[in-house]
């Protein structure tokens, strides 16, 4: 049963026997699911967290840390592993600056996501010439870019062009883009500039 469907089945049952508050046959079937799926981040997870929720266990607290950064370590595209161990390290072992530091990580790697999201809805809005809509996935993409983390290293020359950008509220923007969606965003740009001089 290492298949999807079997994966997606077994995954059902641990969720009845969560909201059941069976907290530990939902741990055995999870850590049983761990042994044909070891890869699988979301696994590790589940596992790190049945193992605070169960009164009586013969795992330690250490050992579902080592899950979460476990976890993390297997999916680096997903922010849900650093925030759950940002939880971790803020309520269990009481370090916010530890916690701090996995939220910021997983913060920024849902806004990567999200902004990769609202880029690909964007184009397909403008391919239906969806205007309206195009234009408003263009203001969330310029307003989560502001808050992208920029490397450092980079140089006021290595910036692109100047850009000012209204809000629904009435209030106005200027930034610049950068970092690794900047070519993608400048073309969304050009789009628009095409759309308003058509």
């Amino acid at each position: 049963m290492s298949n999807p469907r079997g994966f997606k089945q077994k995954l059902a049952t641990v969720s009845r026997l969560w909201e059941q508050q069976d907290y530990y046959n939902a741990f055995v079937e999870v850590q049983s699911m761990l042994k044909i799926w070891p890869g699988n981040a979301h696994l590790h997870i589940l596992w790190a967290s049945l193992i605070q929720l169960q009164e009586d266990t013969e795992h330690e607290l250490n050992e579902a840390k080592g899950a979460l950064l476990k976890a993390v370590d297997l999916d680096r595209g997903s922010p849900a592993a650093s925030i759950e161990l940002g939880y971790f390290l803020d309520s269990v072992e009481d370090d916010p600056t530890a916690a701090a530091k996995a939220f910021g990580e997983g913060v920024t790697t849902a806004r990567e996501m999200l902004i990769e999201g609202l880029i690909g809805q964007a184009k397909a809005f403008r391919q239906m010439d969806k205007m309206d809509e195009f234009r408003q996935c263009l203001m969330e993409i310029l307003h989560l870019s502001r808050f992208e983390a920029i490397p450092k290293k980079s140089h006021v020359e290595d910036a692109g062009e100047d850009i000012i950008f209204g809000s629904t509220s009435g209030h106005f923007y200027a930034g610049q883009l950068k970092g690794r969606h900047a070519a993608q965003i400048q073309e969304l740009l050009n789009e628009l500039a095409l759309d308003r001089s058509a």
